[in-house]
Formats: C-alpha cells, sequence, structure tokens
C-alpha cells in the first residue's frame, strides 16, 4: 500500500484512540448509589397482601441513603407507642436501571397489647424489604414486604405496604 495514505491514517488512528482513552470513564457502583443518595420524606400506605386494600391511614417517614449503601429510617407511625420502635438501620443496593432493594431492621422495645384497630406489638425486631422504583429525578415508589419477630427470630407477623418518596431540599 501506498506509505503517503499509510501514514495519515495511522496518525489518525492512534489520535482517536488518546481520545476515546481519555474520554472513556468506567462507570462504578458509586454512580448508581448517588441516585437516592439523601433524606427522603415517605408516606406509607399498608394494604392487605392478598385483597390489596388498604389498612389503617397512611403515615410518614424518613429514609436516609448514604453513599456508600447504608439506610437509616425513622417512622412517625401511630400504631407503635411513644419510644416502641427504635430507628431502622440497614443497606441499599441497586437492582436494575432505576429500581433499588433497601432492607432496614428497628427494633420494637416493648410489647404493647392490641387496642382498636391496632394490633399487639410484640418487643423484637421489625424488617422492611422493599424494592425501589426511583423516576430519575426528586419521587420515588416502593413497594415492601413487612415482618415482626420475636427476639429468637420467630416470625409472629407479616404485611405490605406501598410508599412514595419525595427528596428533601432546602
Amino acid at each position: 500500500m501506498n506509505s503517503k495514505i499509510l501514514k495519515p491514517i495511522s496518525a489518525l488512528t492512534s489520535v482517536c484512540g488518546a481520545v476515546l482513552l481519555l474520554a472513556w470513564q468506567p462507570v462504578s457502583a458509586d454512580t448508581w448509589h448517588g441516585a437516592l443518595t439523601g433524606t427522603w420524606l415517605v408516606t406509607v400506605q399498608q394494604y392487605d397482601c392478598a385483597s390489596d386494600a388498604s389498612i389503617g391511614l397512611p403515615f410518614q417517614s424518613f429514609l436516609t441513603f448514604g453513599a456508600d449503601g447504608t439506610l437509616i429510617e425513622t417512622t412517625a407511625n401511630a400504631a407503635f407507642a411513644p419510644g416502641q420502635r427504635g430507628p431502622g438501620h440497614g443497606f441499599w443496593e441497586r437492582s436494575g436501571h432505576d429500581s433499588y432493594r433497601a432492607v432496614s431492621e428497628a427494633f420494637i422495645l416493648f410489647t404493647t397489647p392490641a387496642h382498636g384497630p391496632v394490633p399487639e406489638f410484640d418487643a423484637g425486631v421489625q424488617r422492611i424489604d422493599q424494592n425501589v422504583e426511583y423516576d430519575g429525578g426528586a419521587t420515588f415508589t416502593a413497594d415492601a414486604a413487612v415482618s415482626f419477630r420475636d427476639p429468637s427470630g420467630t416470625v409472629l407477623r407479616s404485611g405490605c405496604a406501598r410508599a412514595s418518596g419525595t427528596r428533601l431540599h432546602d
């Protein structure tokens, strides 16, 4: 082949390769974690897992998603007696393009009897395992499986909840 053509093609190929190498950056796990990072005001509605009928009134919670995959949660669910439930601690991880799994557990510090429509809560642990769908902006929706275990780990009760979150801004 003619060297007058080969040299410019070789030089052009080298320049293009260098530009691509400088521009390319791998996508890390932290890039995906950034989507939910921060604090969210969440409205929760419990529902019957079998019939899909709403249970009780909606209540609010705060979820704080750390950039390192940690999760802190606190709730204003009036079904718990004051001081009965501690804050939730857990993790979150990416499960799809705009989908995440978030798991938290909170101590139920003392037992309260059933009263009115509110069931008995036994001392132990509440676990919330939710699938979060992020809209790419300032809101998300989630479906959760909720379980209550006694201190030995025996599941006492389980249920379902739906939630919608709005990112806190100043």
